[in-house]
């Protein structure tokens, strides 16, 4: 299955949380989104928002820059 990219490292909170979401809506189960960060408010707060909206989340580097989402 093909894993879609969303470039955020431009963008700070909440305008980084916003485009997240809205990539995210057009996801269907079992589909997968690797986020790039860069704002640190964004890495606190993306990883949180999904988590609760009941997303598989991992990161992929130990810097937190790449989180990997999967919708449930």
């Amino acid at each position: 299955m093909e894993c879609q990219t969303l470039d955020l490292r431009a963008y700070v909170c909440p305008m980084a949380l916003l485009l997240a979401k809205r990539a995210a809506a057009s996801l269907r189960a079992g589909e997968q989104l690797v986020i790039l960060l860069g704002d640190q408010g964004a890495k606190n707060d993306i990883p949180t928002y999904f988590t609760r909206e009941g997303f598989t989340i991992a990161w992929l580097d130990t810097l937190d820059t790449r989180l990997h989402v999967t919708k449930q």
